[in-house]
């Protein structure tokens, strides 16, 4: 249940559904005062920004910008994977390139003045800046780490596509995309050492907030598809907070208290550069690496940077099971090795898909899904089907402990009175517990919710 409330202030009407549980209570206290903090210290400060690509963040403290170096080895490795399903465009035995990219060409010095002209002609609505910062993220990717640039020109072919879908029907610049970069170096199967996962890099409470499901057999931070709608939907939402996105952008790498934080500190001046030196250290350097990224992407060529492989993307189609299958099965059947179905869909943990619980997607290569639909009555997993009571008893949510109820069996107790009063169903009771009816004995302790 939720409930609509209207705030009235200084003639601005502002609306929030507000859920009714307690957690998503203090959550919705927090969006609101977050909201009513930045908005006022908007009008306060809005004569006074300005977001010139030429003039803004000149004084800046210094920060040294790097990214880790084992990125290029997990990327080569997920790369040859993906690789795979690549059908190169060769001509006498030569792949077809946009560009010229040579290793050993010597990279020479961009001036600034050429720096400001591209990045003013980027076609964006995010206000973009130049300044020291700025300067040295941009030369991070198209001089220091030319090689990571390659990789993301050629995953960015793969991913996208659906990310710049997702984006545009939710009405986001679609230039977005690019967090991604910043966020995993578009490995969907990234984990920091925080916990957060996937393209997007959710952590575990955000996730469940947007209706991500992470349990013992699924994590769907690691599904770009769910993952991404997740995203937009936050992207959204600090969007209706800050009226800024740059402040949109800091705010998914800090969390909007710290950016509410900064701002008070800079005398309620709601803009970026002007919170700069507020803001935590990893933010700071969160922003001008996603400018970075973004001019890189788009100016690649002009920096003789090629993708690693050009090529078309294997065409993939989704099926939804309504079964609980392994991936040891699909391969059977469908001629897919397992490694390929992992990096597929790396939202099973386990290589299981629980579609007995409800319907769940598989990707597949185009030809094999076909194939694969037309053997549905062979596709149940036989292992599994005889262990299928004492798997569900495991499917439990990850860090969602505290919402678990139980019960203690009396005496003369049934699943059924026990449902009753717990208003739930005997098919549920047994799906948690893994117990039948004549196995009730007193003492037990059962799950109920």
């Amino acid at each position: 249940m939720v409930l609509l409330v209207d705030l009235v202030f200084n003639n601005h009407i502002f609306s929030f559904f507000v859920p009714t549980s307690k957690y998503h209570v203090r959550l919705t206290i927090v969006f609101i005062i977050s909201a009513l903090a930045v908005f006022f210290s908007r009008q306060e400060a809005r004569a006074s920004d300005s977001d010139s690509i030429r003039d803004v963040g000149q004084d800046l403290p210094s920060e040294h910008i790097s990214l880790p170096n084992s990125l290029d080895e997990e990327l080569e490795q997920l790369l040859e994977l993906w690789l795979k399903g690549y059908s190169r465009r060769t001509q006498s035995g030569r792949s077809l390139r946009p560009c010229q990219d040579d290793e050993r060409t010597v990279i020479p010095t961009t001036p600034d003045s050429v720096y400001i002209d591209r990045l003013s002609k980027l076609p964006t609505v995010i206000p973009v800046t130049f300044n020291p910062v700025v300067k040295d993220c941009v030369e991070l990717y198209v001089e220091r780490r030319r090689s990571l640039l390659r990789s993301m020109l050629t995953l960015g072919d793969l991913y996208f596509p659906q990310i710049e879908e997702a984006l545009d029907k939710h009405g986001l610049p679609t230039e977005l995309k690019y967090l991604t970069i910043v966020e995993s170096a578009l490995n969907p199967t990234a984990v920091s050492p925080a916990g957060a996962s996937g393209l997007w890099q959710f952590m575990l409470a955000t996730a469940k907030i947007y209706g991500l499901t992470v349990n013992s057999l699924i994590d769907e931070r690691l599904d770009p598809k769910k993952s991404t709608e997740a995203a937009c939907r936050y992207l959204k939402d600090m969007y209706q907070i800050y009226g800024d996105w740059l402040l949109v952008i800091a705010s998914y790498n800090c969390g909007p208290g710290n950016v509410n934080r900064a701002i008070r500190s800079a005398g309620g001046k709601a803009n970026f550069w002007a919170i700069y030196p507020y803001l935590p250290k990893e933010t700071r350097r969160y922003v001008p690496l996603f400018i970075g990224a973004y001019y890189a992407m788009h100016y690649h060529s002009e920096h003789n940077i090629c993708p690693r492989e050009m090529g078309v993307p294997l065409a993939t189609d989704t099926l939804m099971l309504r079964q609980i299958v392994d991936f040891k099965r699909i391969e059977q059947l469908s001629g897919v090795p397992e490694s390929d179905l992992k990096l597929l869909n790396p939202q099973y943990r386990r290589g299981i898909v629980p579609g007995h619980i409800r319907p769940y997607p598989i990707l597949l290569p185009m030809s094999a899904a076909s194939a694969l639909d037309k053997q549905r009555d062979s596709l149940c997993s036989p292992d599994l089907n005889m262990k299928r009571e004492g798997l569900e008893q495991h499917i439990v949510e990850v860090g969602d402990r505290s919402a678990s109820k139980y019960h203690r069996v009396r005496k003369g107790d049934t699943l059924g009175h026990i449902a009753r009063t717990y208003g739930t169903s005997v098919q549920k009771l047994r799906r948690l517990n893994g117990v039948r009816a004549g196995r009730l004995k007193p003492g037990m302790r059962i799950r109920v919710r």
